[in-house]
């Protein structure tokens, strides 16, 4: 935990407003280094001064004088949209440490304290990360042939913290967020319209929390995420060994059953050499070419709602909109 600044503060509210340093400058009468000079803590400013960035960031003079405790956040495994604006960066960093707090906020008065079950595993080669994912899938007493229902349920389930953040004109440029925060592993994901792509983003910053790597750790991560939610051995038992040619329906079947796309599934049956590459590929033109589309399904975290709701109706939160 660290302790929120009167600078901080202000810095994070410009940013949320959408407003540059020679914007918020303009509307307070003073320059862009003037701000800056508040926005470092070199400047302490006077109640006329903090009724002024009250009005402006549309907020209160105590919400710019709340120096509580926050979370440490490092944003090191923080993931934009290529050429994202710096401004548009900090707006969706806000709108995580907003998350990240209220979460731990609830977690106290709860009376809940989650531990990190996972601890860290050094992997080196494609083969060994496939098969941490099978020691994993043992882990949630999981049979290493058999799909996962719902993958969020079972990490949240896990002591892990999974948040999705819904799409709007600033968020639609946030690709993910993955960190240890106060020895707890937090995943945050966009909401995807496809949900066999958010699956699979958590499912390889899960391997991206666990794995250390010398090396190709993205390639690692991105074959755990596969390995753990289409197992060569359920592959095995659907398709059976070395197929010439594979009916798309099987695949439509196995992909309604294990929740993975179309895509991945081809990528892994080649990967497991059931099919051949030349085979994936005219798999791949078949549904690009006829313009299949997947089914759609939605997994959703639910524990924070659980604690959120539990503890307004015991009395423990009184303003309920603070947290939503």
């Amino acid at each position: 935990m660290m302790e929120k600044t009167i600078s901080g503060n202000l810095k994070r509210l410009r940013l949320k407003n959408n407003l540059s340093l020679a914007e918020a400058g303009k509307m307070l009468n003073i320059s862009a280094p003037a701000l800056l000079k508040y926005e470092k803590g070199k400047t302490t400013p006077n109640l006329e001064r903090l009724t002024q960035f009250s009005n402006i960031y549309h907020t209160t003079i105590d919400d710019i004088l709340d120096t509580g405790k926050t979370n440490e956040i490092k944003y090191k495994n923080f993931k934009c949209m290529p050429r994202t604006s710096t401004i548009i960066q900090e707006k969706i960093k806000s709108i995580i440490r907003k998350k990240i707090d209220n979460y731990f906020e609830l977690l106290e008065l709860s009376e809940i304290k989650l531990q990190n079950k996972f601890g860290v595993h050094i992997i080196n080669s494609l083969e060994e990360g496939e098969s941490l994912a099978t020691k994993l899938r043992i882990f949630f007493t999981i049979p290493i042939d058999a799909p996962i229902p719902n993958l969020i349920y079972l990490l949240e389930s896990n002591g892990m913290i999974i948040m999705t953040i819904p799409k709007d004109e600033v968020t639609k440029h946030f690709v993910g967020f993955y960190e240890n925060i106060n020895n707890v592993p937090i995943i945050i994901v966009p909401e995807e319209g496809n949900g066999y792509d958010q699956r699979f983003s958590i499912a390889k910053y899960l391997g991206e929390l666990l794995i250390v790597a010398n090396m190709n750790k993205d390639a690692i991560t991105t074959r755990f995420a596969e390995s753990l939610l289409i197992p060569k051995q359920a592959l095995i038992n659907e398709f059976g060994k070395y197929r010439t040619t594979i009916d798309f329906k099987e695949i439509e079947i196995f992909s309604s059953i294990y929740k993975v796309s179309y895509k991945n599934i081809i990528k892994r049956l080649s990967q497991s050499e059931i099919i051949s590459q030349s085979n994936a590929k005219y798999t791949n033109i078949y549904i690009n070419k006829n313009n299949i589309k997947e089914q759609t399904f939605i997994e959703e975290a639910h524990n924070y709602d659980k604690m959120l709701y539990k503890l307004y109706a015991k009395g423990h939160i009184k303003d309920i909109n603070k947290y939503l």
